[in-house]
Parts: structure tokens; sequence; C-alpha cells
């Protein structure tokens, strides 16, 4: 087995959406809704009665005959609050006793998780490392479907939507069976890992600790739409896994109430306190949401979650974690490193392992891309000083720190393309869900496109070190009501290859967060800012900025007329001209480390007990 985090399971980020009007909100997508709120005022004993076929875990004939220890208990039923069951696998020690365990809630089929535990032959076309997760020395392991998903199909229910209602009652359920210690803790990506911010936000008393990976807690307006401009791929994506969001594209503006309402009661970072280790990556597909909730939940949640809120962040992709391999890049010392730090955690947390190393470890670990030893350590991110720097964008291709001149008549300092929607330019790499590639790839071909305009540094005789948000802001006039930014920031190595970085997008007519439409031939000024990453341009490498009106599939096409969706009919070509004068510059501001690189940490923490006593 090669990594729990590429199974398809693995690449949902959205709930199925129960949708009037007037109620994108709460439990449909994950939240807490108001049937949680009642069911912590009035829940029933979450212990139930199951029915005698099959028998519930922890019970003498799941156990074995006569009570005799069974590692595998397949199928068992977990009573909810509302007398329904969900489906479970139990995987337990090899020898009798008590343990703490860890609790994976799945939309994906609990029967497909097998192969993580070493049971099921592994599956080739998975690339991650995630198999050495499963400590079946010291661990049980629990794995239940949602509610209403593939074994607890049947409990599905039109009035119970909140998944933290159902976590509450698993936790608690694990808490009383005969091979339990009463320490439970989750674990899971993308999908899986807001059913554990759910569950957390429902304090079930029995829960220790949390590790979501490349998963945020709530949704938002940024979660389905880029700078105003619908993530379509990623949409489609999780419509082909049944969560039906694409019904959100009917809700194309930021100011709407229905993106207050959602944020509203999906976002809870008040009603967290357990140890978090968040894990994500900087090609995942919400490094910014992810930091948000670190930061959050050190400072907002309870007393126990801000003094223990982790951070982890590799130079990975949402379906790749753990790998060295990203894409078409490689990165030294970034396998198996989220595995051992779950390990640990977990050691920690639910065995109360000493002297295991985690006291040491830092509460912000990130990789600083390009870098010889690039693992850094911090007790917030960034954890070194940061200062903004602006280079400007010339008309002749150059990224140079030289101010704007003026535009004359024999030298306008402009650039134009003509775009057409009907013909894209591709998407290559980047934050995206199969079947488009994914994490950092080479954007050479879009250097050769007619409607693609190419800025460079040239060779660095330096490298250039950078952590945060890159901004680049242009100014534009276009012969139509409206057009679409898209920009790139790619690494140009030496081989030739043009590595990307970053991209975003941003809707002119949205350019400051409402619908501003545009005056065919009026000059405006359009900022897209990219997402957090920790990137080094290294010596003898080029830092260079790709523009664009169009990055297809990933994002939804704009038509040209002012309208807020694609409508083919009626779609136009637009004539883009940016300027590069004084008066209307081109920049790009990089959020520089000032000053040489702290001590980075060469290696991963130490494994703990478990890792060294398993055998692996």
């Amino acid at each position: 087995m090669r990594a729990i985090c590429t199974f398809r399971w693995a690449i949902a980020a959205a709930w199925p959406v129960a949708l009037g009007v007037a109620a994108l909100v709460g439990g449909a997508l994950g939240g807490r809704s108001s049937v949680a709120e009642e069911g912590r005022e009035k829940q029933p004993p979450v212990q139930g009665s199951a029915p005698a076929a099959p028998p519930a875990a922890g019970s003498p004939a799941a156990a074995g005959e006569s009570g005799a220890w069974k590692p595998e208990i397949k199928d068992v039923r977990v009573p909810a609050r509302d007398g329904k069951f969900l489906a479970g696998d139990v995987y337990l020690p090899p020898r009798p006793g008590k343990y703490p365990s860890v609790l994976i809630q799945t939309p994906y089929n609990k029967n497909r998780l097998g192969a993580v535990t070493g049971e099921a032959a592994a599956d080739k076309r998975l690339k991650s490392n995630y198999h050495g997760l499963y400590d079946r020395e010291h661990y049980a392991y629990v794995v239940v479907d949602w509610r209403g998903f593939y074994g607890s199909r049947e409990a599905k229910s039109a009035t119970s939507r909140g998944r933290g209602n159902d976590g509450f009652d698993t936790v608690e359920w694990i808490a009383k069976q005969a091979w339990s210690d009463g320490k439970v803790g989750t674990w899971g990506p993308s999908a899986l890992g807001k059913a554990q911010f759910d569950t957390a936000a429902e304090k079930p008393p029995h829960l220790v600790c949390c590790v979501p990976l490349v998963a945020t807690m709530g949704q938002t307006y940024e979660y389905f739409y880029d700078g105003g401009v619908f993530r379509e791929a990623h949409v489609k994506a999780l419509d082909a896994l049944g969560f039906g969001v694409g019904v959100l594209r009917l809700f194309p503006l930021p100011d709407v109430a229905v993106w207050k309402n959602l944020e509203r009661d999906t976002y809870h970072p008040d009603l967290l306190d357990v140890p978090m280790l968040l894990i994500t990556g900087w090609w995942d597909n919400f490094p910014d949401a992810i930091l948000r909730n670190f930061n959050d939940f050190r400072k907002k949640s309870g007393p126990v979650a801000r003094e223990n809120t982790y951070l982890l962040v590799g130079p990975w992709d949402h379906m790749s974690v753990d790998m060295g391999e990203q894409g078409e890049a490689k990165y030294e010392g970034a396998a198996d490193v989220a595995r051992k730090a779950t390990l640990a955690f977990f050691d920690h947390y639910l065995r109360g392992a000493k002297n295991d190393g985690w006291e040491k470890t830092p509460v912000v670990r990130y990789y600083q891309c390009g870098e010889n030893a690039p693992w850094v350590e911090a007790a917030q991110f960034p954890g070194r000083p940061v200062k903004e720097q602006t280079w400007n964008l010339t008309a002749d291709g150059r990224i140079t720190r030289e101010a704007p001149g003026p535009a004359t008549a024999d030298k306008p300092l402009t650039r134009a393309y003509t775009y057409d929607p009907t013909d894209p330019p591709p998407t290559l790499g980047g934050a995206n869900l199969p079947p488009l590639p994914h994490g950092q790839c080479d954007l050479k071909k879009l250097e050769n496109r007619r409607d693609v305009l190419v800025y460079t540094t040239g060779k660095l005789s330096a490298p250039l070190r950078t952590c945060g948000n890159m901004r680049v802001s242009l100014s534009c006039g276009v012969n139509r009501a409206d057009v679409d930014l898209a920009v790139w920031v790619a690494d140009g190595l030496p081989d030739g290859r043009v590595m990307h970085v970053a991209d975003a997008i941003q809707r002119a007519k949205l350019r400051a967060g409402k619908v501003e439409p545009l005056t065919p031939g009026a000059v405006v000024t359009v900022t897209v800012r990219l997402p957090v990453t920790a990137y080094t341009f290294g010596q003898d490498h080029e830092l260079k900025v790709l523009v664009a009106s169009g990055n297809s599939p990933r994002y939804g096409r704009n038509p040209h007329t002012g309208a807020d969706q694609w409508e083919a009919a009626g779609a136009r070509s637009a004539d883009v001209t940016l300027y590069h004068d004084a008066a209307r510059p081109a920049s790009l501001v990089l959020p520089m480390l000032a000053g040489p690189l702290a001590a980075p940490a060469a290696a991963p923490p130490p494994a703990g007990p478990a890792e060294k006593t398993a055998g692996r």
C-alpha cells in the first residue's frame, strides 16, 4: 500500500448540499445544524442496543467464540442517537487488552481502507506513503461509513444532517467497548478531515486529539470561487463523487447572504478544544484556508487547542501528501514526514508516551522549496521576518526593480493580446484534483501561445527567498464589459523547464469585491493574489510571470459580456491591453524573507515508541 492520501476518497472537499434557494447552510455542507444543536441537549444514550446480527463490536460474539480475542471485526453496527446504525470495521492489536483508538469517518466506503492496514493487496495506482500509519501493536482502528453512504446507507435521514452528531456518538460508543481504554483520536484527509472538525465541535468527552490532513473547517465563497471565477474542475470532481455541489454555480457573487450564512453555520473555531495536528502542502487545494484555521485555533479555540495545535506544510499537492515526487518535480526529504509526525502525535496524546521527542516538536514546520536544508521550524508561520518587495513588469517582458518611466507617443509601454474563450490556455498543474495534472508541472507550453504574455527576471545572480502570498497588479484596458486575468508564477530552470510555483485568477468586474462592470477602453487596476507558498528561486534560475485571460478547465470561462456565468451562445473574444508606465504600472509584490535562513530542521522529529517497536 503506497498511501492513504491518494485514494479517490481523499479528493473530496465538500458535503452534499441540501438546497433551497435560502438554505445553503449547516449540516448539508458538514457544519453544525439545528439538529446538532438540539441533539446536544436531548441526546439518547449512545450505547443503544444493536440487533442480533451482526453483533456490536466488543461483545463476546464479536470478539470470537466464547469471548476469544478477534483482531478484525467487520460490519459492526454503531448506534446513533436517532435509533439508526452506522456501519463500521474494527481492527485491533493481536494481543487482548485495552487500547487507545483512532476513528476514521469516511463517505468513500470503509471497505476500501483495508489496504491501509496491510490486510488487502496494495493498489499500484496510488502514490502516497501512509501504509505505516496503522500501528496495529498499540492502537485500535475504527473505520465508519458516513450516514447515508455505502454500509450506512440505510441510516440516511432527511432531518439529521450534522456529521458532528454521528462523530460524537461513534466516539462515545468506542469508549465503552471492552477493547477501548477510553481514549479516542481521529484521522483522515480532505472530507474525512472535515468530519473531524465537525466531531470535535460537538465536544465528545472521550475525544482526545485530531489529525486532519488537507482539510479545512467551514465553507466559504473562496472554496468554490477564486477571485470571483468558478472553480469549474474542482466542483465537477466533487460532483463525480456524488457530492452534488455544482448547484453553487447559481451563487457567483461574493456579497450575497447565502455565503455569509454558510460560513457562519460551518466555521466554529471557538468550539474546538483538543490537540490538533494540521497537515497540508503548498500545492494543496486550500493552503490559505488551512493556515487561517491554524491561526484561529491558536487564538480563538479552547485553552487545550490553543496550546496544542500544530501545523505541518510540505511541498505536497492534495493527492500526494508525504511523497517526494510531486507532479513533475522531486523534493528531497519530503517523503514519510507526515506519517512519522502523525504517529508521534498519537503516541504523545493517546498513549501518553514519555520522552518521545514530541515536547520538543515545533508548533510549525514547513518546507522552504528550493533550499538544500528545506525544513523550517518556527513558533508561528512564517516565524521569520518578511518584507514585501515590489518588482515591475515592463513592456519588453522583463521583471525588474527599476521604476517604470512615462509613456510617450513613440513608446506607449503596452503589451496586448486577443483572447478567445472558446480556445483557452490549458490547465497545467497546480492545486487540482484528478483527472487534471496536479502539483508542480512544466508550463513551457503556455509560453508558446499568442494569448499568453511572459515576463522574466532573467537569470538571477542570487537566490530570491519568498514566503507568503505573492501579488500581481495589472493596469489593463479591454474592449468588453468584463474579462478575467489569470496569472502564473513560475521557476525558469537552467534546463529550460518552466515549473509551476503558484497560480490564481481574478474577474475584472469583481476587482473590488463587488460588481463594477468595465467601460470598454477604460483602464482599471486588477490585483491577483496568489496562494501562500514558501519558495526559493535559485541562483541562475529565472522568476517568471505568465499572464492570460483563462486557465481551463481549472476555471470557468468568461463570456466577456458582463454575465456572471459562461454562456457559449453570446461569448465574444476580448482584446486586452496591459500598461507598464509610471501612471499605469504592472507590478509583482514578493514577500521576501529578510536576512539569512534560520537553522532549519534537516529531518523530521523522532517518531516515538510505536515507530521504534512496531517492527516495520
